[in-house]
């Protein structure tokens, strides 16, 4: 199976990169951070001339100016007519081919539930800002751990019940640190990934782990895992954010 992997393309900006006309693989994995859940049409055509699988995890930015639940379900709704390859995994697996996928935002535990992590990303993330919950309120990093905590449940349970077959772990939130990465030690890194998944990757050694959200790409192993993150970023003037960034989706063979 030829995997292509993208995440942090923000149609929602407007940037004009286009998926290549003559990209190919088997399945497709849709890492977060693609589009807002305000506006599905540009997602609408980014994937017009690909019909096959497509695996979706939400990242933050799909939930902005939305209430999340709610903003959730009408994306599914629209996917089914539209999109109907597009498997939209919040916390979920899929078979394709022989091979498994688990999926989800993923979140983070801010190291550990470190309080001044906590704080410190409460005044400084957009995220609690611009995200709502169901009943109208300010989603809040104390949220953030729940779903954190549920993502790390069932991809435990999956992994017990997956014991034979190539194994995918799809994420939003990075599940390591990138070893080139220009933010080390900076604040707000806790809110960027989750170091609890490294336990994970060594005791459960998944093939691959997908991820996004840091705007810098990545390519490392741990163990037998490949971790990959093939991220486009913000649009500027000159071009796009991520160096490293494969327009043909970072193919991976499984």
């Amino acid at each position: 199976m030829k995997i292509l992997t993208y995440s942090d393309i923000h149609l929602e900006f407007g940037g004009n990169w286009e998926l290549p006309d003559d990209v190919d693989g088997d399945v497709m994995i849709l890492a977060g951070d693609i589009l807002s859940f305000e506006n599905f049409l540009p997602l609408e055509h980014f994937l017009r001339n690909w019909k096959r699988p497509v695996l979706f995890v939400s990242g933050n930015h799909e939930y902005y100016k939305c209430r999340m639940k709610q903003a959730e379900k009408a994306f599914e709704t629209w996917a089914a007519d539209t999109v109907p390859q597009l498997y939209f995994l919040k916390n979920e697996a899929i078979e394709i081919d022989g091979v498994h996928f688990f999926g989800g935002t993923m979140w983070t535990n801010f190291n550990n539930e470190n309080p001044l992590a906590m704080q410190i990303a409460r005044r400084g993330m957009s995220d609690f800002r611009l995200i709502y919950k169901d009943d109208g309120s300010h989603f809040m990093p104390e949220d953030t751990l729940s779903l954190h905590r549920d993502y790390t449940e069932k991809l435990l349970s999956w992994f017990e019940e997956t014991l034979s077959g190539s194994r995918v772990v799809i994420s939003h939130h990075a599940p390591v640190v990138n070893p080139n990465t220009q933010y080390v030690n900076t604040p707000l890194m806790p809110a960027f990934n989750s170091l609890d998944m490294i336990e994970i990757i060594e005791r459960h050694q998944p093939d691959l782990w997908v991820y996004g959200h840091t705007h810098e790409c990545d390519d490392q192993r741990i163990s037998k895992t490949r971790i990959i993150s093939n991220q486009l970023g913000y649009p500027h003037r000159t071009g796009f954010e991520c160096a490293g960034f494969d327009p043909t989706g970072k193919p991976v063979n499984l």
